[in-house]
C-alpha cells in the first residue's frame, strides 16, 4: 500500500470497528496513535506491502490488526492474562480475531514466554503499551526485540508519558500520577497496570543503552480527542504543540545496527547508578 493517506487510514479504522470483537474498544485515541506510528513509519520504511511485522505484549492484536490492513505480514504474541482477557470467552474471541485477520498469534503463558518465530526474520518489531508494565529492566524485552528484527531493521516503541500535562496538574494539586489506588489494592495476583512509566528522555536511553540507533524520538497527544470537550480540548492542543513535552504519549523508533548483540547484566553501573541512594559504609 503505497499510499497511506489520513482518508486511507480511516477507512482502514472504520473496517477494523466492524471487526472487532469488543465494540466501542477501537476507538479515535486509538487511530490519533496509530496515525503518528504509521506518519513516521514512513520515513524509514515508504513500503508496507509484504513487510513482516511482530508485534510483542499485543493484548487483542488492535492495533496489529490496523498494520495488518495496511499491507503488513503480522506475527504477534501475548499471555493474554489481564484481567478482561479472562473474563467469559473473551481470550478465544481474540484467538477467533487474530485467524480472521490473518494473524498468526503466539499465545504465551506465564511459563513459557518463548516466541516461536525465526530469530532476525522481521523488518519492524513493536512493544506498544507495554514497557510501562513491566516489573523488572526492560533489557530483556528489548533484547527480545533485538533478536526478532533483521539487520537495519526497525523497532516501534510506544508508551504513556509521565510528565504529560494532566500528570503534572494532578500532582500540582496534590494528587497521585499513579494507576488509581482502589485498581490496585482490589486487583488479584500480580499488578497487570502500569508498574513504571517513563519521560522521552528516559524511553530514548533505555533504547541506547539497548544498542539501537535512535531515528525518532518524539511525543505525541491522542486523549485529547476522547477525554477533553471543545474549547478545552482546543487549548490542550495548542499546550501540547508549543510545548511537545506534555503530550500524553511517546513513540521511539529505533535501528538495529549490524553490529549489534544482546546487552547482558552490568553489575558496575548498577552500582554507579544506585550508588547515591546507598549509605557510604556500605561497599
Amino acid at each position: 500500500m503505497n499510499a497511506v493517506t489520513d482518508q486511507v487510514l480511516r477507512n482502514i479504522f472504520e473496517k477494523l470497528q466492524t471487526m472487532f470483537p469488543f465494540p466501542g474498544y477501537c476507538d479515535r485515541s486509538m487511530l490519533e496513535e496509530i496515525t503518528v506510528i504509521v506518519r513516521e513509519l514512513r520515513k524509514y520504511l515508504p513500503d508496507f506491502d509484504h513487510r513482516r511485522l511482530l508485534d510483542i505484549g499485543s493484548g487483542p492484536m488492535d492495533k496489529t490488526a490496523m498494520f495488518k490492513l495496511l499491507g503488513f505480514q503480522c506475527c504477534a504474541a501475548d499471555d493474554l492474562t489481564d484481567p478482561w482477557h479472562q473474563r467469559n470467552d473473551n481470550a478465544d474471541k481474540i484467538k477467533e480475531f487474530a485467524a480472521v485477520t490473518g494473524i498468526e498469534f503466539c499465545h504465551q503463558t506465564a511459563a513459557d514466554y518463548a516466541i516461536p518465530f525465526e530469530p532476525e526474520s522481521f523488518d519492524v518489531v513493536c512493544a506498544l503499551g507495554v514497557i510501562e508494565h513491566l516489573h523488572e529492566s526492560p533489557r530483556g524485552l528489548l533484547n527480545t526485540m533485538g533478536r526478532f528484527v533483521r539487520r537495519d531493521g526497525l523497532l516501534v516503541i510506544a508508551m504513556p508519558n509521565s510528565v504529560n500535562l494532566r500528570k503534572r496538574l494532578s500532582v500540582l494539586l496534590g494528587r497521585t500520577n499513579y494507576p488509581s489506588i482502589d485498581a490496585f489494592y482490589y486487583s488479584s495476583g500480580q499488578w497487570r497496570g502500569h508498574v513504571r512509566e517513563y519521560t522521552l528522555s528516559e524511553a530514548a536511553f533505555i533504547c541506547q543503552a539497548a544498542g539501537f540507533e535512535i531515528l525518532t524520538q518524539r511525543t505525541f497527544e491522542h486523549l485529547a480527542c476522547k477525554k477533553l470537550r471543545t474549547p478545552l480540548r482546543e487549548f490542550y492542543l495548542m499546550l501540547t504543540s508549543i510545548v511537545p513535552t506534555l503530550g500524553s504519549g511517546l513513540l521511539v523508533i529505533c535501528r538495529k545496527p549490524a553490529s549489534w548483540k544482546p546487552q547482558g547484566e552490568d553489575l558496575e553501573a548498577f552500582r554507579a547508578a544506585i550508588s547515591r541512594a546507598v549509605p557510604e559504609a556500605v561497599a
